[in-house]
């Protein structure tokens, strides 16, 4: 008998006896006191949202800088484009000033939107973009800590750690850096950081661990910094985006980078996993490309949210409603039973393409 029927046995015999106590001892108080405490979780969740549509004033956009790293394309771009057309001065960090998405930026906005050189993983850089916008003497409003990079790659793929260190020098560091050489800038506009993190630093999958780790440690970096603010009026929000079509989720580059990354990888691993498994990872890449969306501006809406609302939430789950209770609820289950729901495609697609370190063993 599996682990999880053991446990679901354990878990309807204490149901049962649970109910049966409840049944026996059962005053008055005590169901007054349950109805309350479901009446007061749905007021408490009903006046929240009531709170967000008639308490909401927003921030006066006039002379007001917003900077966004990772504007070259998908949700830094977008984001840039919204805030010239609302008033904003927008200071958008690219990695190629002349490169198509730079330049088609520029050439739909207005003159208040500047585009900068800015490497996040680069001190110098960074500085550098700070600099300018101390010399514009306009306060700085927000920073949008949006880029980032992703591998889709087993644990154990590359050489060393340097896909890790790839991923957690841009993801980061590079949110760490922007912060810390803005923040002299944000406390005296008591202005908004907001930082994106991913439903991947919640719900954690195979084959993206470096990934997973960095936006989970993104969300881990907010939430500190929450707290640390909280002497001031700062006000630091995170982006949970789930699958959106961005260059950082072009299947075609993931695929391209991962046989790089195969051919990096010593020897005696490669033959462990064998050729086949690059096709199982590409047949993964497929399933996730059909659950990704392409409307970008509901992610955009939420990071324009955080930074023109008066009262922004400290987290914005970008998704849809079904991924909001299959996704993020799966994300608290118990682990042994996230892992099977997980595990249960992992075994079909790895069963079908015959392939892995452990292809010889039994895979249930």
């Amino acid at each position: 008998m599996s682990i999880v029927n053991q446990i679901f046995r354990y878990f309807v015999s204490s149901l049962i006896c649970l109910y049966l106590i409840w049944y026996i001892w059962n005053p008055i108080w005590f169901n007054h006191f349950c109805v309350l405490c479901i009446l007061s979780i749905i007021a408490w969740t009903l006046a929240y949202y009531f709170f967000e549509m008639f308490n909401q004033e927003t921030i006066d956009p006039s002379g007001k800088i917003v900077l966004i790293t990772g504007c070259d394309t998908g949700f830094g771009n977008r984001t840039a484009y919204r805030l010239d057309q609302l008033g904003y001065h927008v200071y958008a960090g690219v990695l190629f000033p002349d490169g198509d998405g730079a330049k088609k930026l520029q050439s739909k906005c207005s003159n208040r939107l500047r585009i900068l050189r800015m490497d996040v993983t680069k001190p110098d850089e960074v500085k550098n973009v700070v600099e300018q916008i101390k010399q514009s003497g306009m306060p700085l409003w927000a920073i949008v800590n949006n880029a980032g990079v992703g591998y889709s790659a087993p644990f154990d793929w590359g050489n060393d750690v340097d896909v890790y260190q790839k991923v957690f020098d841009v993801n980061v560091f590079g949110v760490v850096r922007v912060t810390k050489y803005c923040m002299p800038l944000l406390r005296k506009s008591n202005g908004r950081i907001i930082n994106v993190a991913s439903l991947a630093g919640r719900v954690q999958a195979a084959n993206i661990s470096h990934y997973c780790m960095a936006k989970h440690s993104v969300r881990v970096y907010s939430d500190c910094l929450r707290r640390e603010l909280v002497g001031t009026n700062i006000k630091v929000i995170t982006m949970e985006p789930s699958f959106y079509r961005t260059e950082i989720v072009n299947y075609e580059m993931i695929d391209r980078k991962r046989r790089e990354i195969f051919n990096e990888t010593p020897e005696d691993i490669r033959e462990a996993y064998g050729e086949n498994h690059l096709e199982y990872l590409k047949s993964v890449t497929k399933q996730i490309e059909r659950m990704t969306k392409d409307r970008i501006d509901d992610v955009v809406d939420s990071i324009i949210a955080g930074i023109v609302l008066e009262h922004p939430k400290p987290y914005y789950r970008c998704c849809s409603y079904h991924e909001l209770f299959t996704l993020w609820g799966t994300s608290h289950l118990p682990e042994i039973l996230v892992d099977m729901l997980l595990n249960r495609n992992t075994r079909r697609l790895l069963r079908q393409a015959k392939s892995g370190p452990y292809q010889d063993k039994k895979l249930d």
